[in-house]
């Protein structure tokens, strides 16, 4: 949550007008020219799924509807139900690429008022757009993690943030159509939604995103990787596409993906649930695509996650060298 508060903040420091009431859809010629990778959630549609549904009567019971309340006294938004939707585009692992675009209810006068304090608040003007500066203080890691960000808004209508001045101004070129267009490497990966979907990724040079993290290795093989996720007669339905450089690359990443499923059916001891779903996963090979899809009750996902994060949550409290 505390990420979630943050990221809110940084929202609520633009001058935002009055959106429309529906979540838009994800607009590929949003997206920036030097992109490698994009990522769209429809936060509407998440709400309205029945996971999220059960996620968000679950802050509830946690009181952490009741914990935010002084937060959106202050700022007049709600970070549960006021984000409608966020595109996310960048390029390789560079912070400074990144550009959220956000569509929210926003009180813009109190949260522009609010945000005007900040010590490094400044405005830019850069063309006939208004960029807004402030700095993101991270008070847990102390002031060298502090970090400077920008933002504006587009038409009324979009909140764009990043930490990069350069890549703010190049997403306003982009939106308002004077930049170049998207790579249509990049677009062609991205799952088209149908109804119920609520999460959208795509991407290419996947190398250059995974770097060297050993968790990585099977999508270090890939060139190109489209996601997507989704819900429908409650039930969520994970879509997942890879594309090796030849057939051979494509077949080392098939046996990857069968020896993790493979190794998560054995842990039906450890992990009941885990090994259960790995058998339902479907995995094939055409040429030098990997596909897999995943479904599962959605009221079993929620009930496995919670049961994960109370653990995790017990393991946090307990002593060191003791047993819980």
């Amino acid at each position: 949550m505390g990420k979630t508060v943050v990221a809110t903040v940084l929202l609520a420091s633009l001058c935002l007008a009055s959106v429309p009431t529906m979540a838009v859809p994800l607009q590929k010629t949003e997206i920036g020219p030097s992109a490698n990778w994009a990522l769209h959630a429809d936060l509407d549609a998440l709400r309205k799924s029945s996971i999220g549904k059960l996620f968000l009567a679950e802050l509830k019971a946690q009181g952490v509807e009741e914990k935010l309340q002084p937060f959106v006294d202050a700022f007049a938004f709600n970070p549960l139900t006021d984000i409608r939707g966020v595109t996310v585009y960048g390029k390789g692992q560079d912070r400074n690429d990144v550009v959220a675009i956000f569509n929210a209810k926003i009180d813009a006068d109190r949260l522009l008022g609010i945000i005007r304090w900040n010590p490094q608040y400044q405005e830019i003007n850069y063309q006939d757009t208004t960029i807004y500066r402030w700095l993101n203080e991270d008070k847990k890691k102390g002031p060298s993690a502090d970090q400077l960000m920008y933002g504006c808004i587009h038409k009324g209508q979009q909140v764009v943030i990043s930490t990069g001045q350069d890549a703010l101004k190049g997403a306003v070129d982009t939106l308002k159509g004077a930049g170049k267009p998207a790579s249509a490497e990049v677009l062609n990966q991205i799952p088209q939604a149908e109804g119920g979907t609520f999460l959208q990724i795509g991407a290419t040079r996947i190398g250059e995103i995974v770097g060297q993290d050993p968790k990585a290795a099977i999508l270090r093989q890939a060139e190109s990787l489209g996601l997507s996720a989704g819900e429908t007669t409650e039930k969520v339905l994970i879509g997942l596409r890879l594309q090796g450089q030849s057939p051979e690359v494509a077949e080392n990443m098939l046996k990857m993906a069968q020896g993790v499923l493979a190794l998560a059916q054995l842990a039906a001891q450890e992990q009941p649930k885990l090994s259960e779903w790995a058998k339902s996963v479907n995995v094939a090979r055409n040429d030098k695509t990997v596909q897999a899809r995943f479904e599962a009750a959605s009221q079993s996902i929620f009930a496995f996650l919670k049961e994960q994060w109370q653990k995790k949550q017990q393991q946090q409290q307990t002593p060191q060298g003791t047993q819980p």
